[in-house]
């Protein structure tokens, strides 16, 4: 992993927590624009914890931008093994080709428990010096609870916030 200094973690709620007329090409553009000024600010690793949703689509992103910046990094911080078990077959297929594509896969524990979750929230943190996320400000979970830690030990929180990516 790279210096501290240089480690971006990107986090963000769950599809079905997003609001129903999300305008999800303004969503992405907007994600797409923050990992661009980070890497522009010297960021060259770009972690998620490959959740449903924001994650796997930050992942994304940071995949296709490596073809312009060759320098950057994808890591996958997996809370488990068994992280994807019963998830749809089309999240299952994105989640397994970007593990397969990252530069590098951390895993927390082998089974889910109850907390492991935040544990790698956590351990995703304390490796940054800032988080992107995306977050209404109102909803309750572990995107909250990240900015919350994030903004506890004094990274740079970048928050997008969802509801302005609404359909007009």
């Amino acid at each position: 992993m790279q210096e501290k200094e240089r480690v971006c973690t990107i986090s963000g709620m769950r599809p079905q927590k997003l609001p129903g007329n999300l305008d999800s090409c303004r969503l992405l553009s907007r994600i797409d624009e923050e990992i661009r000024r980070s890497i522009a600010e010297g960021y060259t690793a770009f972690q998620t914890g490959m959740a449903m949703g924001v994650d796997i689509w930050a992942a994304d992103t940071v995949r296709n931008l490596k073809s312009i910046y060759p320098e950057i990094r994808l890591v996958c911080f997996l809370p488990c093994e068994t992280q994807a078990d019963g998830w749809t077959e089309g999240w299952r297929g994105k989640y397994f080709d970007t593990l397969a594509a990252a530069d590098d896969v951390a895993c927390l524990q082998a089974h889910y428990t109850a907390g492991c979750m935040q544990r790698r929230n956590r351990k995703m943190i304390e490796s940054s010096s800032r988080l992107i996320a995306v977050y209404d400000g109102i909803s309750l979970g572990g995107t909250a609870e990240a900015v919350h830690y994030a903004r506890e030990r004094g990274l740079d929180v970048v928050v997008i916030n969802p509801l302005e990516c609404l359909t007009k």
